[in-house]
């Protein structure tokens, strides 16, 4: 069964660091989690995440003692340490029937997802050691990036994006199906 996934980081070039991760399966079972241990302060010195990312995060505006810093909000459900997301991560792909990872250009992705377990030798057995790229799906299926639906709202939420993620395949799937049928017809007419 194929997982939608995507993940929120930071990336400064040598290190990735998971902000967010949301996760939905074909059967609409979903995962959302916020790292309770990024670096809040590479957040706000990085004017792309501040504008697309920070925002659809659990925030506490002004908190006491901040001198009017906004944080996350740490007692927000949501806001887990990585060992918990990790865990967390673990049982909803292992409990996930023949478990396929996607995602929209999974690079990534997916080694902000395997680094929830530290160095790929730790990648706990029955996760897949690489995430499917909904990017080339589109791709056998001649669609380009404007091809694809768009997404309306909740742009860089993770869950938001993997939901999104999940209809942009099915929309592919679709396609590819159509395409299918096309050639077949036309290899028949020969």
């Amino acid at each position: 069964m194929r997982i939608y996934y995507d993940t929120e980081f930071i990336d400064d070039g040598k290190t990735i660091d998971l902000i967010s991760i949301g996760m939905v399966r074909e059967d609409g079972t979903e995962l959302y989690a916020v790292s309770s241990e990024f670096d809040q302060t590479a957040v706000r010195q990085s004017p792309w995440l501040m504008e697309n990312v920070w925002s659809s995060l659990p925030i506490c505006k002004n908190p006491p003692g901040t001198r009017g810093i906004d944080r996350l909000d740490l007692d927000h459900p949501d806001v887990r340490p990585r060992a918990q997301i990790a865990r967390l991560v673990a049982d909803f792909i292992l409990s996930t029937p023949d478990p396929q990872l996607w995602a929209y250009y999974s690079a990534y992705d997916h080694v902000a997802l395997a680094q929830l377990w530290g160095p790929m030798t730790n990648l706990p057995r029955g996760i897949p050691m690489q995430s499917d790229d909904l990017v080339t799906l589109a791709k056998l299926a001649e669609l380009g990036p404007n091809d694809l639906p768009k997404q309306t709202a909740g742009q860089h939420n993770a869950l938001a994006d993997a939901r999104h993620n999940r209809f942009m395949a099915e929309y592919i799937d679709q396609e590819l199906r159509h395409l299918n049928r096309v050639r077949a017809d036309a290899n028949r007419n020969r």
